[in-house]
């Protein structure tokens, strides 16, 4: 639902003359033919308002061009994120526009549409910038966010419902939802890390708990949240305890993707094991948020992570408790090199992390820090644009899909071009090797009985493999290539193991050839771990691709091992063992790959039971 532009719309028609001399015809939710769409509208519109963001920000643009020539004389507003503050030239690269708005667009789409009805020049209105005329400095923020109405209690959102569904039939339906604005944090490359969004602002909690009571009756399936820092504030907790009320009560919102606090941690727990203990399943794992474990770079970056006692023990508690965690790192950051980006990795992996690391390629954005070339000079950071990821894309036409773009970071004063790709490769390896489980329990073996520690065996994998006519041979190969044209804008993100296949992620990609070829994985882990370490490793192997999850397995299932396999990878001195998983109505191998390799990755589907 489009939170963003409801806002506008309705906060400007509580002035009674908008309120009589402005109507809403559509509200546009998806990317449709623009030609089409264009050409089918109902009637000549005199105002378009359009909110960006990097995965809309191309398609608004291509929308904007078509109105603005069947129809010169509507005046097209431009908003949110992508809009650069800083950008002098903005009309002149986007000519399609006539007003754009910075920061929080309430107060003045009110006063535009009213200086519009009034036929007056659309200059003086406080955070806008037109045709012309210089740009502004940022606006005043709200203070009182309740003099926003809610487009969920309006009916707003109701009325888009009963208009999508009267053209499209019964919809699954997702609400993209914030209960405060801001952030107290000023990480440089975030674009709400600017000292404008430093104070937060709140809802109040009556009109939350009334949304909330909405979501529940119209089954809304899944609430993304915007909120910046999930378990932040004590009030966090009383309103998901109110979320999982409502879920017991009627099913519903089944999912509540936050995005976690960056302190807190103990209410953050707190959060997390209600969610558990309730079995609503609310939360897709909890997220150890820290981008980088390098000093230098956590300066450059102006982040303060929590220290590593202190994560080590709260990672330990998740996992006492049977919760997911998974940790989220950027490459390229600045200050970070290959070598201290994959310390990092082990030392998350050193503080308990098993379950996920999200290892997310560099991307600047035009109003972070991190995207001002002040920034980029003083950390030698070059960047080029390229498409924005579109991993798990269905693309059924390429000549009419519109690509979005972001900017990549190719270069760093620390990191040459050579070593950003390596580094890509290198965490594409490890995730796929450890957290999707193909060599989790010979890691676990290697550095437990032989000291070889996660990051050594990796490197020696991917220097082992690298220019091999072999099954990891050719998966590293193959994604090399793509990520390499990727990151020269040549190729969308993802890679297609088919015709009209969707653009799988690189490693869920490989899971699917590691899926299909397991005995011959076997046979090459075993030949390397033999080569490389001297070392016989056929029973190792095979009790850890044995603790991979497969659908057409019957679970559960009595295995034998050594003892030194299950001691040494697990901890446990017998060898008889049961091993089993929780998943018992997957019958399909499309429902497999897209449960295990996609919407279960994080919380370690892939991983058998043991006992």
């Amino acid at each position: 639902m489009p939170l963003a532009i409801s806002y506008q719309w309705l906060y400007a028609q509580v002035d009674s003359t908008v309120q009589k001399n402005y109507q809403v015809i559509d509200v546009l939710i998806d990317k449709k033919p623009i030609t089409d769409y264009v050409k089918t509208m109902p009637v000549p519109p005199d105002v378009v308002a359009i909110s960006c963001y990097i995965w809309n920000w191309e398609y608004n643009k291509e929308l904007a061009k078509h109105i603005k020539k069947l129809y010169p004389t509507c005046k097209i507003i431009v908003g949110g994120p992508q809009v650069d503050k800083r950008d002098t030239a903005f009309f002149l690269k986007y000519p399609q526009f006539d007003i754009a708005v910075l920061g929080e667009g309430e107060c003045a789409f009110r006063e535009i549409l009213l200086k519009i009805h009034n036929n007056r020049e659309l200059v003086d209105i406080p955070h806008t910038f037109v045709k012309g005329y210089g740009i502004c400095k940022l606006p005043t923020r709200l203070k009182d966010l309740e003099a926003i109405p809610s487009p969920i209690l309006t009916g707003f959102y109701d009325w888009i419902i009963d208009k999508v569904e009267a053209e499209k039939g019964k919809q699954m339906w997702q609400v993209t939802y914030e209960t405060l604005r801001g952030c107290p944090y000023s990480c440089t490359f975030c674009d709400i890390g600017d000292d404008y969004w430093n104070k937060i602002t709140k809802f109040e909690l009556d009109r939350i708990y009334k949304e909330i009571d909405w979501m529940a009756e119209k089954k809304i399936e899944y609430v993304s949240m915007c909120d910046s820092n999930w378990g932040m504030l004590k009030r966090d907790k009383d309103i998901t305890q109110y979320v999982i009320k409502k879920k017991q009560e009627c099913g519903y919102p089944k999912v509540w993707e936050a995005t976690w606090a960056k302190s807190n941690s103990d209410q953050v727990y707190e959060i997390a094991k209600m969610d558990k203990d309730a079995g609503t399943d609310l939360f897709r794992g909890v997220t150890v948020s820290v981008q980088t474990l390098n000093d230098v770079t956590e300066k450059a970056i102006k982040r303060t992570n929590i220290k590593s006692k202190k994560l080590y023990s709260y990672i330990n508690l998740y996992d006492s408790a049977d919760i997911s965690t998974y940790t989220e790192l950027i490459w390229p950051m600045p200050g970070e090199t290959y070598d201290s980006f994959k310390q990092g990795i082990q030392k998350i992996v050193d503080m308990g992390q098993k379950s996920w690391i999200a290892i997310n390629a560099l991307q600047i954005t035009f109003n972070a820090e991190m995207g001002q070339q002040f920034y980029q000079n003083e950390h030698g950071m070059k960047c080029r644009e390229t498409p924005l990821d579109s991993y798990h894309v269905t693309v059924d036409d390429l000549d009419q899909y519109i690509v979005e773009k972001t900017f990549h970071v190719y270069e760093t004063a620390t990191a040459s071009q050579d070593e950003i790709l390596r580094g890509h490769v290198y965490g594409y390896l490890f995730v796929l090797c450890y957290f999707f489980g193909w060599t989790f329990y010979l890691m676990e073996y290697m550095k437990n009985k032989h000291d070889i520690e996660q990051i050594d065996f990796i490197e020696s994998l991917l220097n082992y493999f690298t220019g091999t006519n072999s099954l990891i041979g050719n998966e590293i190969k193959e994604t090399e290539t793509l990520i390499s044209e990727s990151l020269q804008g040549k190729r969308l993100w993802g890679r297609q193991l088919h015709d009209n296949d969707m653009y799988w992620d690189y490693k869920g990609a490989s899971c699917i050839m590691f899926y299909k070829n397991k005995d011959k994985l076997k046979q090459e882990l075993a030949n390397f771990v033999k080569r490389v370490y001297g070392i016989s490793s056929e029973e190792i192997v095979r009790f850890s691709l044995d603790m991979c999850y497969d659908y057409k397995t019957k679970y559960p299932l009595i295995k034998s091992y050594s003892i030194d396999t299950l001691q040494n990878s697990v901890g446990i001195q017998k060898t008889e063992v049961v091993i089993d998983h929780r998943a018992k109505n997957i019958d399909t191998e499309t429902d497999f790959k897209n449960i295990t390799y996609i919407y279960q990755r994080r919380n370690r589907f892939w991983k058998c039971s043991i006992s």
